[in-house]
């Protein structure tokens, strides 16, 4: 009732589940009707961290009303290799052509459905990475503090050329 809030749900693979969570979401909106508690509007969205969110985002975006694309895991089931393991690290590639395209079709589906959609996780700061992704539509990014500085910069660069 005092400002803005918005719920994301993670590592959602399917619409049933998105419609599920907004079910819950909004059974507990009715108790704290009941109980007099005052709300706002909450805007609902997701994490695109599968690729089957990836896939799906189409028809998932017309059922939220934000999209977060979660580079960290998003990489991690689309190349199916741990992030984690150092003799992986080769086939951890964010910036992979799978990657780029997942990412460009979740960007085309938030566009089509006028919905928000940020991108975060460890590539974006990177800005090889950074500028990928401003390449491909995105105009939201969401970083560790400390890469901040390098990142605006690559970015403002990249959107000068």
């Amino acid at each position: 009732a005092y400002g803005k809030v918005s719920v994301m749900f993670p590592m959602v693979a399917s619409l049933w589940e998105v419609e599920e969570a907004k079910a819950m979401a909004f059974q507990v909106r009715e108790e704290l009707e009941r109980e007099g508690i005052p709300m706002g509007h909450v805007d609902l969205g997701i994490m695109i961290e599968t690729p089957a969110a990836a896939i799906l985002s189409g028809e998932l975006a017309e059922k939220v009303d934000f999209f977060s694309i979660g580079t960290n895991d998003l990489t991690q089931y689309t190349h199916a290799v741990s992030r984690e393991l150092a003799i992986a690290e080769h086939y951890y590639r964010p910036a992979s052509p799978a990657m780029k395209k997942l990412i460009a079709m979740v960007v085309d589906a938030a566009r089509k459905a006028d919905i928000p959609v940020t991108i975060c996780g460890l590539a974006v700061g990177n800005a090889v990475n950074a500028t990928q992704y401003l390449r491909l539509g995105l105009r939201s990014f969401s970083m560790s503090p400390q890469n901040l500085l390098t990142i605006k910069k690559a970015l403002r660069d990249a959107d000068a050329k």
